[in-house]
């Protein structure tokens, strides 16, 4: 096997891991977690978002697992190492990945930009919060959330189809 073709398989899986697993914490705990807290939770979440690099890393990791992808697809010929079957679910688990992308990048992207800058005006320490604030950032958790949900359910479709296509 072609050592270009070793590190692009190395690159998408470790990216498209890293990507399903920030993402996923995320989405599936942290988040509802800390908008469930309310006050105290925002509170987290701006220092989350603001002290670390945890919400910027999903961007890259999306990035290189894409970028991967495609150049796999290009140069990898994958009509030689799957079936028809197992080409046809891969595709399929393409499409949900380059669709998780896309909708990451501009739906879920500027959503969190938004929140973030709503987040930054936040009170510091533990002082309260407006109410007119907390009744905005409830919506757009409720909505970040929600989209959020939508490109982790196209990341596991894609997970499960390609890490499966092999096997048909």
């Amino acid at each position: 096997m072609n050592i270009v073709l070793v590190l692009l398989r190395l690159l998408h899986i470790v990216g498209a891991v890293s990507w399903l697993a920030l993402g996923g914490i995320m989405t599936l705990y942290v988040a509802p977690a800390a908008v469930a807290a309310g006050e105290t939770g925002y509170h987290y979440l701006k220092q989350l978002f603001t002290r670390t690099a945890f919400t910027k890393a999903i961007a890259p990791a999306a990035g290189i697992t894409t970028l991967a992808g495609i150049l796999l697809y290009i140069v990898g010929n994958a009509s030689s190492h799957f079936t028809q079957t197992g080409n046809i679910v891969l595709g399929i688990g393409a499409a949900a990945g380059l669709i998780a992308a896309i909708h990451g990048g501009a739906v879920v992207g500027r959503a969190i930009t938004a929140f973030n800058k709503v987040l930054a005006t936040l009170p510091d320490g533990t002082q309260s919060i407006p109410s007119a604030m907390l009744t905005e950032l409830n919506g757009m958790a409720t909505t970040l959330l929600g989209h959020a949900r939508i490109s982790l359910a196209l990341m596991i479709v894609a997970l499960v189809c390609m890490g499966s296509a092999r096997y048909l």
